[in-house]
Formats: C-alpha cells, structure tokens, sequence
C-alpha cells in the first residue's frame, strides 16, 4: 500500500529523492510588430467621421422626402 507511494531510492542507498531538473524554456527572438504612426489614428478615425457624416445626411435626406411627400413640410 505505501510502499507503491515511496519513490525509488538511490542506486547509492542515499535517500534523499533526485534532483528535479526543471523544464528548459527556450527562448527566440520574436519579430517586433511594426509601430503605427501617430497620424495613422488621425486618418482612421477621420474616416469615420467622414463616412457617419454621410450616412447621416443621406438619412436626413430620407427623411425630408418623406416628409415632403406626406405633407408635412
């Protein structure tokens, strides 16, 4: 029962357990990702602007026309 516990002794009759090797990382170079330049943010976010300012308008013409045809205007 216990003795499927111990672990094996040293071929010496020492018994201190082994010494544990641990697990050798290895490490490598990993490429850099490239920096994004300041104004790269500026155009990107410029780009929304410009594409929510023209999804809104041609909402807002949308809208008038229906209104127009309605009547209400």
């Amino acid at each position: 029962m216990d003795d499927a516990r111990l672990p094996e002794s040293e071929p010496s009759g020492a018994l201190v357990p082994p010494p544990a090797h641990p697990p050798t990382a290895l490490a490598t170079a990993a490429p850099l990702p490239p920096r994004r330049r300041p104004d790269d943010a500026l155009d990107a976010r410029g780009f929304v602007v410009r594409v929510m300012d023209r999804a809104l308008d041609a909402l807002d013409r949308a809208g008038d026309s229906i209104a127009s045809a309605v009547g209400l205007r």
